[in-house]
């Protein structure tokens, strides 16, 4: 695909039992082969998926991903913020932003979040008007308890970077000196 001009970038979703030292060795593969980011989320337990038993529980979800990431490559490139990065590490908090990435398709407006299910509405005035938006993320909702996907907390992270200089400043430093060095 990279020969014939294609873009190419991965989405890994990693479960309870991901072996750091593998993962950590097939996002070198990712880079050699010319991939040119990766996206990483931690396997959630939504009520509509077929097997329950390999979801990550918040806490194991901070062990994993400091284990993956603690010492990250330079060479690893991520298509997601540094901050969001560190969250799934356990080193910072957010709150879920479920307006965050709209989902428009064929059936229409998906209310949030695409991982529950709860339906389509016609109009993004309809989704907008609708939705009980607070309704949504950890400590609101025990259907998300777990959650630290990437559809509701990237758009918080991004909004930690961009709502304040020191927000800003953390993204710059993590961008440069992804292991604080």
């Amino acid at each position: 695909a990279l020969k014939r001009g294609f873009r190419v970038t991965t989405n890994t979703t990693l479960f309870d039992d991901a072996n750091p030292a593998r993962v950590r060795t097939f996002f070198d593969a990712m880079m050699k082969l010319g991939v040119e980011g990766m996206m990483i989320s931690p396997g959630y337990s939504y009520q509509k998926a077929p097997d329950q038993k390999n979801f990550l529980k918040r806490s194991r979800t901070h062990q994993l991903f400091a284990r993956i990431l603690g010492d990250r490559k330079r060479t690893w490139r991520f298509n997601q913020s540094p901050l969001f990065l560190d969250f799934l590490m356990g080193k910072r908090e957010y709150q879920c932003t479920p307006w965050g990435n709209p989902t428009y398709n064929i059936f229409g407006w998906q209310k949030p979040c695409y991982l529950l299910q709860e339906g389509y509405v016609p109009t993004f005035q309809e989704l907008l008007e609708s939705t009980n938006w607070d309704g949504y993320g950890t400590g609101r909702n025990d259907k998300c308890e777990d959650c630290m996907v990437h559809c509701g907390y990237e758009p918080s992270a991004v909004s930690d970077t961009f709502g304040s200089w020191s927000g800003f400043g953390r993204t710059v430093k993590l961008t440069l000196m992804p292991n604080g060095r």
